[in-house]
């Protein structure tokens, strides 16, 4: 290897102090190919970075505490127990940086879905993301130790100082104003008004959500793509922000997108997405008006469509296919009874089935005790939608009220729904006893509460994030998630020609729209509904098999385990802070 010694030996500003520096720049300011210089990071036991941008992920604190397969892979329950949902923004290190250096070495790319983060933590993304050399980073510190190891320096070479030159800029306006943030801009638009008190506060309100939801943007990043990606995100919040946040004790927007899904609140409509651009817009006016924006990216934001042009409710959300279902009713768990790794638990194989043929909305199974599983007079199975709860024994037989265990959308969501012949078949009822048996109280006792969104947050971030995302490959676009089989069992319902006032009991909806259906129409029992259940039919469950009980139950026992090593590891932790 022909080094110009000169060149290593020539003091580059770039490499002092503490930072990072781009592998490509660094490779280039020592004289060397950008293959040379990572080869002697690769030596040089030395890790890369590079910067995520909005990573759904889960992330966790501590990534030693997460318990690995013996292939090495993470059990993403575990993940979920102790991580935070959120959309990442920041540095990123592969988890095995040899490994990655090895790949960009022998490709010019790496790709991975676990990166660590900060002191010890690290997180699980949603998707493989691919970071190219161009995106590399490397510690300047390692850097300049290559300059001085390849010149045959020492540490102490003497350095002169080079101060580089200033980047030139084709446009005076983005020169200018173009690391201005949006905030910056709102707050010369506001001080620019005359505007009364409630006027003030509303778009107040309006550019905070464009803030929060777009990470406040440089003026210089504010294009048509980033005003579409704005209202694909305002597509995930609930319709009704303030009253999401005050119901469920949430502020994040993160969180809002979360207990939007979780909870399947109502999200904001086409036309009300429009309305939050128009005004945005009317904010970026003020800065082409002004000369600190060359254009309005926001002005022909679907323009074409008309007036009065309408999202239909049913077009909102996606029912699955018969083909997306047949995958997803043919996984391991379905075709075996029973998982193959450590990762599985129970919920994974009823939570589906559940949904579709009962219609019941995530956190409503999430949350079911082994006492809403019930049968009629007659012996007729259902499962009871309600709020009860049982009371919890303390240490010395007393009672003690649990209060906030249970939560439903509203009041009409309390029913009864019999079960399928199908859940009947498969063992729900003997995997209710088995629980009862075992000393549990709950069909999903594997599931962790969370305060503001109930017992579905695991089970949706498994569902929506991992199954339909990373193992079957679906767009993560918000139209098909865990409550499209609800749709799917509504809409079978739907081609039986049911009552209307049948079909919404059925779905947990209001019953009908007069008074005499709203107020003195009493709900069917059980018997009455079994034939309407039975008359579902989805051929593509036949062939799924019982769930082996005894292998649950053990699933169940290695998660208890687990959750108390957690908890142990966790509080330790704490402790040593």
């Amino acid at each position: 290897m022909a080094l110009d010694t000169g060149t290593l030996t020539k003091a580059e500003t770039l490499l002092h102090g503490q930072g990072l520096v781009s592998v490509d720049e660094a490779a280039r300011l020592l004289g060397v190919s950008t293959t040379t210089l990572l080869t002697e990071l690769l030596n040089g036991k030395c890790p890369i970075t590079a910067y995520a941008n909005e990573w759904p992920c889960w992330q966790v604190d501590t990534l030693a505490t997460i318990a690995q397969e013996s292939n090495g892979s993470y059990l993403m329950n575990e993940v979920e127990e102790v991580g935070n949902r959120r959309i990442y923004s920041g540095a990123v290190q592969p988890l095995d940086s040899a490994a990655a250096i090895g790949s960009l070495i022998a490709t010019s790319s790496y790709i991975g879905d676990i990166f660590r983060v900060g002191a010890g933590g690290a997180v699980f993304c949603d998707a493989k993301h691919e970071m190219g050399v161009a995106a590399v980073l490397a510690n300047k510190s390692d850097v300049d130790a290559i300059r001085a190891r390849l010149g045959n320096l020492t540490a102490n070479a003497p350095f002169i100082a080079v101060t580089p030159p200033e980047p030139s800029a084709a446009d005076p306006i983005t020169s200018k104003h173009g690391k201005k943030r949006f905030s910056t801009l709102f707050d010369l638009y506001k001080n620019s008004r005359e505007w009364r008190e409630d006027q003030q506060r509303r778009m107040s309100t309006e550019a905070k959500l464009f803030v929060d939801l777009m990470n406040d943007p440089t003026l210089d990043a504010i294009d048509v793509e980033a005003i579409l990606k704005y209202a694909r995100r305002l597509s995930l919040v609930p319709s009704d922000i303030s009253l999401a946040r005050r119901r469920y004790n949430v502020t994040s927007v993160e969180e809002l997108i979360e207990v939007a899904e979780t909870q399947s609140l109502g999200r904001k409509s086409p036309q009300t997405i429009k309305g939050h651009i128009g005004r945005v817009s009317e904010i970026i006016n003020f800065a082409v008006r002004n000369g600190m924006m060359r254009f309005n990216p926001a002005a022909d934001y679907k323009r074409g469509r008309g007036r009065n042009t309408k999202q239909r409710a049913q077009d909102e959300r996606d029912v699955f296919t018969p083909e997306e279902l047949r995958c997803i009713f043919s996984l391991g768990w379905y075709k075996n009874g029973k998982g193959s790794d450590k990762n599985f638990r129970p919920f994974m194989y009823w939570l589906p089935l559940i949904s579709l043929l009962s219609g019941g909305r995530l956190n409503e199974i999430s949350q079911l005790y082994l006492d809403d599983i019930k049968q009629s007079e007659t012996g007729k199975w259902y499962l009871d939608f309600n709020l009860i709860q049982p009371d919890k024994l303390d240490d010395e037989g007393g009672k003690i009220s649990r209060e906030g265990d249970k939560s439903l959308k509203n009041a009409n969501s309390v029913r009864l729904v019999p079960l399928h012949p199908v859940l009947i078949r498969l063992g729900l009822p003997l995997y209710a006893e088995a629980l009862r048996a075992a000393g549990e109280e709950r069909l999903f006792p594997e599931l962790r509460h969370d305060k503001t969104k109930g017992y579905g947050k695991p089970a949706g971030a498994w569902f929506n994030d991992r199954l339909l995302g990373r193992k079957l490959r679906m767009p993560r676009d918000g139209r098909k998630t865990f409550h499209s089989l609800r749709h799917c069992f509504i809409t079978a319902l739907e081609r039986q020609n049911l009552p209307e006032r049948l079909m919404t009991q059925l779905a947990g909806h209001e019953r009908g729209n007069s008074q005499s259906t709203q107020r003195y129409a009493k709900d069917r029992g059980a018997d009455e509904l079994v034939v309407v259940i039975d008359a579902l039919q989805f051929d593509f469950l036949q062939d799924v098999a019982p769930l082996d009980i005894k292998a649950a139950l053990a699933a169940l026992a290695v998660a208890k385990n687990r959750k108390q090593v957690l908890r142990r590891a966790l509080l330790k932790r704490k402790q040593d802070q």
